[in-house]
C-alpha cells in the first residue's frame, strides 16, 4: 500500500502544485494584498480542501460497497479525466496579470471554505485520486483518511508556494510556461497509465 500512497503523493502534487483555479486565486491575492493580509483565505482555502477530500473518500467507498461494479469504470473516469487535465495542462497560457476587486481588502476564511465546493476541479480531483489509488486495493477508514491527508497536504503545500511566491512567480511563469506546462502533462499521463494499470 505504500507504493500505492506514493503514487497518489506524485498525482497530487501534479495536480495540485500546477496553476489551478485556488493556487491563481492566492497568486493574485498575495500580489496585491501580500501573504499577511491573505492568511485567512488561505486557511479557509485549506479547511475546504480536507473537508472536500474527506466528503470524496467516504463518498466513492460508500458507492464501491454499494456497486461493487463502478470500481472498474470509476478508474477510467478519473484516468480520462486527467488525460484532460494533461491536454488543459499542455495547452495552458499565463494570460495577463489581473488585478484584484475594487474591494480594497482580500477574500475572507468562508470565501476560501466555501469555494472548494463550488470548485468542480477539486472535486473531480478527488473523486478520480479515491477511485484510482485507494477503491481498488479496499475501503478502509484509515485508507479514507491517509487519501484525504495526503491530497489536501500536497494541495495546502502548492497552494503555499505560489502564494509566497505570488509576485515573483509570475514573471518566471510566463517567460518559462511551455516547459512547465509539459513537465506537469507527463506527470498526469504517467498517472493516468498507473490508475489503469492497477
Amino acid at each position: 500500500m505504500t507504493a500505492v500512497y506514493l503514487q497518489l503523493a506524485a498525482y497530487a502534487c501534479a495536480t495540485t502544485f500546477s496553476p489551478g483555479p485556488n493556487n491563481i486565486l492566492l497568486f493574485s491575492s498575495t500580489s496585491r494584498y501580500g501573504i499577511r493580509k491573505c492568511w485567512p483565505l488561505i486557511f479557509g482555502i485549506w479547511a475546504g480542501l480536507i473537508t472536500v477530500m474527506l466528503l470524496c473518500g467516504f463518498g466513492c467507498a460508500w458507492l464501491g460497497e454499494l456497486v461493487p461494479q463502478i470500481v472498474p469504470v470509476a478508474k477510467y473516469v478519473g484516468a480520462a479525466y486527467i488525460l484532460y487535465l494533461a491536454y488543459r495542462t499542455l495547452m495552458r497560457s499565463p494570460g495577463a496579470k489581473k488585478e484584484a476587486g475594487p474591494s480594497g481588502k482580500p477574500l475572507s476564511y468562508v470565501n476560501g471554505f466555501l469555494l472548494q465546493f463550488l470548485n468542480v476541479h477539486i472535486l473531480m480531483l478527488g473523486i478520480a485520486a479515491y477511485s484510482g489509488y485507494i477503491l481498488p486495493h479496499g475501503y478502509t477508514v484509515p485508507a479514507v483518511l491517509c487519501f484525504s491527508v495526503i491530497m489536501a497536504a500536497c494541495a495546502a503545500t502548492g497552494n503555499l508556494i505560489w502564494a509566497t511566491l505570488g509576485a515573483l512567480l509570475y514573471p518566471l511563469y510566463s517567460r518559462y510556461y511551455k516547459f512547465v506546462n509539459a513537465v506537469m502533462a507527463l506527470l498526469l499521463l504517467w498517472c493516468a497509465w498507473k490508475i489503469i494499470s492497477v
